[in-house]
This record gives structure tokens, C-alpha cells and sequence, in this order.
């Protein structure tokens, strides 16, 4: 009796003639699909959206932080002081043209439209004596209105900057008027 598996009984007629198992070819990751790429597309857009969103907020909020370092720097402000930075802050968002002519209650009134209307009473109530001691002589200030003041500014700066878009153009129209 002959083994099947020798050469020369695969050559009888009749049996199958098989041959070895072959691997198939490594399949290559090139090119990539178009699906990928459209993801790698949306990624690179969203980190750059993302980055220029973050150096915009960070830009508007320079000369925020900046006011309020200057208030925190100095406890012994004055309402003098404390309005004038209140001034300067305001020129930083708003056009300098017309910022520059308001003073007093004009003044006064366009901090207060700038807040939310939850803080507008309370900051009406801390600066108004600031407001009016401003033009009065240097003695009768008093700690109590430029604690008031130092608080006043210190909620105007935290809640009404930076301005939204919608805002200033609505106040820009109102201070034209």
C-alpha cells in the first residue's frame, strides 16, 4: 500500500490536486479613506476656532483685569479716583468720542444701563454719594463714600465688562442722542 501523501500518489488520476495555504498581501493603510481626512479637517478647524476664541476673550478681558488690579492694588482709592477709573475702563470698550463729554449723571446713568438690571440698583445706591461729592471740596470725603465707591467700581468692572456686541451698538445709538 502506498501513503497518500507521497509525490507519487498525488500524481494518480482523480485525486485533487491541492496545493499549500498562501497568506494574502499585507493590506496597506494608503491611501486613507476621504472620511478621515474630512475628521482631520474638522479637528484642525475646531482647535483653531478654539484658540482664536480663547486670544479674543483673553484680549477683551486685558483691560478688565487690568482695572480691577488697579483697584485691588490701592485700598485707600478715592471716589475721585475711583470714577475716573471707571472712566478709563469705559473708554477701553466704548468710542472715546463718546465717552470723553459724559460726566456726572450722564455719566452716572450710562454705568448703570451698562449692568444687568439685578445689579443696577445696588450699584446706584453705592456711587450716587460718590457721584455727588466728585465736584464738592477734597475734605468732605469721607471713608464711607469711598469705600462705597471702591465697591461701586469694583462690581461695575466684574459684571458689566466686557461689553456684548448687541449692547454697544444699542448704547452707542442712545449716546448719540
Amino acid at each position: 500500500m502506498a501513503i497518500s501523501n507521497s509525490p507519487a500518489a498525488s500524481a494518480q488520476p482523480g485525486q485533487l490536486q491541492l496545493h499549500d495555504i498562501h497568506v494574502p498581501d499585507q493590506i496597506s493603510n494608503l491611501p486613507i479613506a476621504p472620511g478621515w481626512w474630512i475628521l482631520l479637517a474638522i479637528l484642525i478647524y475646531i482647535t483653531f476656532w478654539s484658540y482664536k476664541k480663547y486670544k479674543n476673550n483673553t484680549r477683551l478681558n486685558a483691560d478688565k483685569k487690568q482695572a480691577l488690579a488697579i483697584l485691588a492694588s490701592n485700598e485707600m482709592f478715592k471716589a475721585k479716583e475711583c470714577i475716573a477709573l471707571l472712566k478709563w475702563a469705559a473708554m477701553q470698550y466704548f468710542s472715546r468720542q463718546q465717552i470723553a463729554k459724559l460726566y456726572g449723571k450722564n455719566f452716572q446713568d450710562f454705568l448703570v444701563k451698562q449692568l444687568p438690571e439685578k445689579h443696577q440698583d445696588n450699584f446706584n445706591k453705592l456711587i450716587t454719594a460718590g457721584f455727588d461729592s466728585q465736584y464738592q471740596a477734597e475734605h468732605e470725603s469721607t471713608s464711607t463714600i469711598d469705600k462705597d465707591c471702591q465697591d461701586a467700581t469694583r462690581l461695575w468692572l466684574s459684571h458689566a465688562l466686557p461689553i456684548q456686541k448687541t449692547l454697544d451698538k444699542v448704547t452707542t445709538a442712545e449716546l448719540s442722542q
